[in-house]
């Protein structure tokens, strides 16, 4: 009997004990994690030809209250290697990106970012080109909900999809 109590002690107390009732718990709180918005840019003359480069005086983008100068993309912060469950968007500037180019070419585009996804905001991205003139991107993001939120995009006053922008008709000078 005495090799036996032990045992009969667990089964009496596993008996005894309240029974857990999921029901009770609740469903488990959606957690979202809002990707960083980046803006990408291209710009043309008025022959077609791209004038984005890594080495770009005169041009520069303006958010909230901050002047930024275009950079290389070499000169982009590396993302820590640490491995989280969380992605926090960090505001490192304006770039020229590398990509190719339809017909295999290397052309480069603007990239300015990343913009906290999460933050509710209405800001204007001014951008001053080389050749003088100026043009603004209006993006409003608010009313975060558990699966989504109010986001849009806005060039010169006018709506615009998306957050890629093409400039035509600009000059280095």
């Amino acid at each position: 009997m005495r090799r036996f109590l032990p045992f009969l002690i667990l089964i009496c107390g596993l008996l005894t004990m309240p029974a857990c009732n999921l029901d009770d718990m609740g469903e488990p709180g959606t957690v979202v994690d809002w990707y960083p918005v980046t803006v990408l840019m291209t710009a043309t003359d008025s022959e077609g030809n791209s004038i984005v480069s890594p080495e770009m005086p005169g041009m520069s983008l303006t958010f909230k209250g901050k002047v930024y100068t275009v950079r290389a993309w070499s000169e982009k912060i590396k993302q820590s290697s640490v491995q989280t469950r969380d992605y926090n968007a960090i505001l490192e500037g304006l770039f020229a990106q590398s990509y190719t180019g339809p017909k295999g070419e290397k052309l480069y585009r603007l990239w300015f970012g990343e913009i906290d996804g999460a933050l509710d905001m209405d800001e204007d991205l001014t951008l001053h080109w080389p050749d003088g003139s100026v043009d603004i991107i209006h993006y409003h993001c608010s009313d975060h909900s558990e699966t989504s939120c109010d986001r849009s995009w806005k060039l010169n006053g006018q709506d615009h999809l998306g957050n890629e922008f093409a400039f035509t008709g600009k000059s280095l000078q």
